[in-house]
């Protein structure tokens, strides 16, 4: 876990070689039978090319991934999507050859259908990842200020609002604009709008775009939103400032910022969860920071934590989790359907510890969305919903994130039940997060429910994590319940249920929510 080279060739392979080989169709699983398939699609190969691709041996062009994609059923960019990431966050960027979706350039009808579909909010997370990859064909593309602003905004807008494959497919066509010299300072506009607003119930999804541009401008948001008077923006800063320090993105000038955040947040007496974003930083200062830093620290367990972490790379010794780790790898291999025999799959355990317990967010949040893409993603389901409802307070935590990612499958009503009697508020409110996740409406009686624990009479400052845990689920999920707190007397809960009224609730994909599993057919 703690080697510095990623292999992200190797793990694209993984991706699709789990994903054609564990399959509902048994014909794709058989190597001669994809090759025909492929070949029926014009990609013309032989079993030693699918081979070389399969074992990571040989690149993969990314018009072969949404070619697996389009073989197995799987909607439109779900694969594409996670190689890109990975490949931008890890590697050099770049698919074998090229790095647009497809070889042509799009008539200009089908162009401006995919504009009018952002436009209107009617795309998927598929249209966008093609819009994107079309306007950044070129050095230069030319649209008038207005629409850029406007296409800008929505895709941020969306960002905070889209769940799971929606989310992650929006989030590699934001990723691609950003970067583009003609949209950048548009979509750093929005970006900017939207998490400066002072009302913003959610800040990281979108403010992780900037850690995709090493700006001076960006950089220099950053580091005021870690003196920022919100927790949240405190956090979601921390975390990108991370990135941005493993990319190098940050002068000189900068580092006694991040030292003094550092050292400010781990003196804190809160558990390693409750500052997982500050502890991702303090991991990544070069030597020479982190000694400054240490200096400062009056916390030896903090100290311990991070150095363990700088030198392993992982959260907590494996020795305490290895044989959790490995008996959840075991159990979610066991329960995914297989056409024959395997062996103990190496790398889904490889990425159920990182998902887990890796001491860099980007890789937890990488590892996770590899196994929600793969056709592990029911089995992970499963058996991290058990482990988020065991003793270990970590482990709960880390589980309930890997969730956030993979889904609930059909177990919404035990979500729910668990959301409900967890009596750990920092693992209640991860709880309540994932409910606002499930594409499933929240009933009145579930609604009434959660709005008693918001309005009771509290304090604002009492329970934070739950109370804005409870209004995501509200707002993602409830939008009828959360406009009645739009008059509530409480000025912070009727200015966050303005928010929510104005944004929406979650978007759920159709391609995604219409679509089944891979495994749906024979589990």
């Amino acid at each position: 876990m703690h080697a510095r080279q990623l292999g992200c060739d190797q793990r694209i392979a993984w991706l699709l070689s789990t994903s054609r080989l564990l399959g509902p169709d048994p014909t794709l699983a058989s190597r001669a039978g994809f090759m025909r398939a492929l070949e029926q699609r014009g990609v013309s190969v032989d079993t030693s090319r699918i081979s070389r691709w399969e074992s990571g041996l040989q690149p993969i062009p990314t018009r072969v991934v949404a070619t697996y994609e389009s073989v197995l059923g799987l909607p439109e960019g779900s694969l594409v999507a996670v190689a890109a990431g990975l490949r931008r966050s890890f590697g050099n960027g770049q698919a074998a050859r090229e790095s647009a979706l497809r070889d042509a350039e799009l008539p200009d009808s089908d162009l401006d259908r995919l504009l009018e579909l952002a436009e209107s909010g009617e795309a998927t997370g598929g249209h966008w990842l093609r819009l994107s990859a079309q306007l950044c064909r070129f050095e230069r593309v030319y649209l008038r200020q207005h629409d850029w602003a406007r296409l800008s905004s929505r895709l941020v807008v969306e960002l905070g609002a889209a769940v799971g494959v929606g989310y992650v497919r929006r989030y590699e066509a934001a990723a691609t604009l950003i970067q583009h010299p003609n949209a950048q300072r548009h979509v750093t506009r929005a970006l900017g709008s939207f998490v400066m607003n002072p009302d913003t119930q959610v800040v990281t999804p979108v403010l992780n775009l900037l850690a995709e541009i090493q700006d001076a401008a960006a950089n220099d948001l950053v580091l005021r939103m870690l003196h920022s008077e919100s927790k949240g923006l405190r956090s979601a800063a921390s975390s990108v400032a991370a990135v941005k320090v493993a990319r190098g993105h940050f002068t000189d000038d900068a580092f006694p910022h991040l030292e003094s955040h550092v050292v400010g947040s781990l003196r804190r007496g809160e558990s390693l969860d409750g500052r997982l974003d500050s502890f991702d930083l303090a991991v990544h200062l070069p030597a020479e920071s982190w000694a400054r830093a240490m200096g400062g620290l009056r916390n030896r367990r903090a100290y311990d934590l991070v150095d363990h972490a700088r030198q392993r790379g992982e959260l907590v010794p494996s020795a305490r989790t290895s044989s959790v780790v490995n008996a959840l790898s075991h159990a979610v291999q066991r329960d995914t359907p297989t056409h024959s025999a395997h062996e103990p799959d190496t790398m889904l355990r490889r990425l159920l510890r990182e998902a887990l317990l890796h001491a860099h967010k980007a890789r937890r949040h990488h590892a996770a969305v590899m196994l929600a893409a793969s056709p592990y993603s029911p089995a992970v389901s499963r058996h991290c919903q058990v482990l988020a409802a065991g003793s270990n307070d970590l482990l709960a935590a880390r589980a309930w994130t890997v969730l956030m990612r993979v889904g609930h499958g059909d177990r919404r009503p035990l979500l729910m039940l668990q959301a409900l009697t967890e009596t750990r508020p920092t693992i209640r409110a991860r709880a309540l997060v994932n409910l606002g996740l499930n594409p499933t409406p929240i009933a009145r009686a579930e609604a009434e429910a959660l709005l008693a624990m918001v309005t009771d009479g509290a304090q604002p400052t009492e329970r934070t994590h739950e109370r804005q845990a409870t209004m995501f689920a509200l707002g993602m999920a409830g939008p009828e319940q959360v406009a009645r707190l739009v008059t509530h007397e409480h000025e912070w809960l009727s200015r966050s249920a303005c928010w929510w009224v104005d944004q929406g609730p979650a978007l759920h994909d159709a391609d995604v929510v219409a679509a089944p599993h891979p495994n749906a057919v024979h589990a």
